[in-house]
């Protein structure tokens, strides 16, 4: 059994060592004791022995780490990930950190020991994201600095985690001036481009019609607009109720999620006039769907936008909708999620180029 003792150093500086009792020598084949010590700041004796409860039991659990023998890698993926990543995070979120650490994080730290990495060499990784060549999408120019922004953000997590831990004293994050985000000019579309993109609407089929209809009159995202079952459509009041989202990981799959951020918000909204027929006539033929195959579609849900089985569409199946859209009708880009910033819920309540 571990036993544990302290000496004074002077100026409120303790030694602590544990005694771990005879280990085998693998060189020499010899037994010898094994011991652990640590140096700590402490006013008392009182303070000490707390301290050193606390360190027994860090050097005698299973899960102990000495700090000088764990790398970064090995921290994110055996530490960080599985304790905190996925257990803290919501899984669009998580699967978007992993993605940055497996494309740069990891490659530029993998022969880092964890305690071996300084302020300067997080300062010439965020430098080295700005420059030019560092996009892997084939596509011209430097990072966004939002995207720079969320690598910084990964690593002040990982590190923060670590001094948790215990196993480093400070984040080499602290001494590091958190990277400026330049604000993004968003493209929104103008009456006449809503018309026409109305007009363009009616040569599509129908769930298509009513997702960009719902997405630009409400300004719904795109987990909230699948997240949408019949039961949270009311024609009569003429209410759509926001109560849950749907959203996809390579981990979890598809995931309902009824606890909606503080941005999010559950909410009813207005339901344009125009789009209470499309809908009642969209419902009737996903009842006929849900009948014909009633075996494989989940009786508890019934949602708008699904596939034949009853499933939600993947999330994205609306962008790569959309950005076929757009090219077939010559018409000006933007993304999905701009669709939220385009004030069209006039020109749709008042049925202009809107009827399905």
């Amino acid at each position: 059994m571990a036993t544990g003792s302290y000496r004074h150093r002077g100026q409120n500086k303790w030694q602590l060592e544990v005694d771990l009792g005879y280990v085998i020598d693998p060189h020499t084949k010899k037994k010898k004791r094994k011991k652990k010590y640590k140096t700590i700041t402490a006013k008392g004796s009182r303070e000490v022995e707390k301290e050193l409860i606390t360190f027994v039991a860090e050097v005698t659990d299973e899960g102990y780490i000495e700090p000088e023998k764990i790398s970064f890698e090995n921290f994110v993926k055996k530490q960080w990930l599985p304790k905190f990543a996925r257990k803290k995070l919501a899984g669009t979120t998580s699967d978007t950190y992993i993605l940055h650490l497996e494309k740069r994080i990891l490659p530029a730290f993998q022969l880092f020991q964890l305690y071996q990495i300084k302020p300067i060499h997080i300062i010439d990784f965020l430098h080295n994201l700005s420059e030019e060549g560092m996009r892997q999408d084939g596509k011209q120019g430097s990072l966004s600095s939002a995207t720079i922004f969320y690598h910084y953000r990964i690593l002040k997590s990982i590190f923060k985690f670590a001094v948790k831990c215990k196993l480093i004293k400070e984040s080499p994050l602290e001494g590091v001036e958190k990277p400026k985000v330049t604000g993004k000019e968003i493209n929104v579309y103008d009456d006449e481009q809503v018309i026409e993109l109305m007009r363009c609407l009616e040569n599509e089929l129908l769930h298509w019609q009513i997702a960009i209809k719902i997405a630009i009159s409400t300004g719904l995202r795109r987990s909230e607009l699948l997240g949408l079952e019949w039961k949270h459509i009311d024609t009569n009041e003429g209410l759509i109720m926001i109560r849950q989202k749907v959203t996809y990981t390579k981990e979890k799959g598809y995931f309902i999620d009824v606890e909606l951020s503080s941005k999010e918000k559950k909410r009813n909204l207005s339901l344009p006039k125009s789009l209470i027929k499309p809908l009642e006539k969209l419902r009737a033929i996903r009842g006929k769907e849900r009948l014909a195959v009633d075996e494989l579609w989940d009786k508890d849900r019934f949602f708008i936008f699904a596939n034949e089985n009853g499933k939600p569409y993947h999330p994205r199946s609306i962008n790569r909708f959309w950005e076929r859209f757009l090219n077939k009708n010559d018409l000006p880009y933007i993304n999905f999620h701009a669709l939220r910033h385009t004030s069209a819920s006039l020109l749709i309540n008042e049925g202009v180029h809107a009827n399905c």
